[in-house]
């Protein structure tokens, strides 16, 4: 292989000095599908992911620190990948997504880290839902509360967010979910989380160039 087809992180880094946000994606694209070395890689989808976000995409930048991750060699780097595209995956709204990186992270954390991710990971999911209902977003803040009915909440934010569910229930017509969550009957047989399996992804682009 000609040594210009196998492009350093020197050499990537000097390639995308300097130039607008559209040419720097389609080079870390392109560099992707080549062959390069693990250092160049995980600067490559790092960077592309960062521009990524910049630009509101989040599950495509979710999906990119998920594939740094899958190459991270030491389990804090895989903590803080997994972490960070989790967080992602919440802010896209890709709840499922979100419940997988939740699970490799947690699996590489010790006692401490796991209590503070499930934290971490609750005030993002009250943080998007609370987003949601500031821009009026009712489907989406419905769809968020109910994922936070099945975390484990104290006492009082699952009264607060209960409020706001019911609230939500009725400006949007859902009468049996209203009266449900009025009766306190809604929530109250939830199924036990199961081991969560990374599922097969069909669409384009992040998941053509991390193959």
């Amino acid at each position: 292989m000609l040594r210009g087809d196998t492009p350093t992180r020197r050499e990537v880094e000097a390639k995308i000095n300097g130039v607008g946000d559209y040419v720097k994606m389609d080079y870390l694209q392109s560099t992707l599908k080549k062959n390069i070395d693990f250092d160049t890689r995980k600067f490559v989808m790092m960077t592309l992911a960062g521009i990524y976000e910049q630009r509101g995409m989040f599950n495509d930048a979710a999906k990119l620190i998920n594939g740094s991750a899958e190459i991270n060699t030491t389990f804090q780097g895989k903590v803080s990948d997994y972490s960070r595209a989790m967080e992602l995956f919440i802010k896209a709204g890709s709840y499922d997504e979100s419940d997988v990186a939740f699970s490799k992270a947690l699996a590489c954390c010790n006692t401490a880290q796991k209590n503070n991710l499930r934290m971490k990971r609750k005030v993002m999911f009250f943080e998007q839902a609370k987003f949601y209902v500031t821009k009026d977003k009712r489907t989406n803040a419905m769809k968020t509360y109910e994922k936070i009915m099945a975390l484990d909440l104290s006492p009082q934010e699952r009264e607060a967010a209960q409020a706001t569910l019911t609230d939500l229930y009725e400006k949007l017509g859902k009468i049996r979910e209203f009266y449900a969550m009025k009766r306190g009957q809604a929530f109250t047989n939830q199924p036990k989380p199961q081991e969560l399996q990374e599922r097969e992804e069909t669409r384009f682009d992040i998941d053509d160039l991390l193959r």
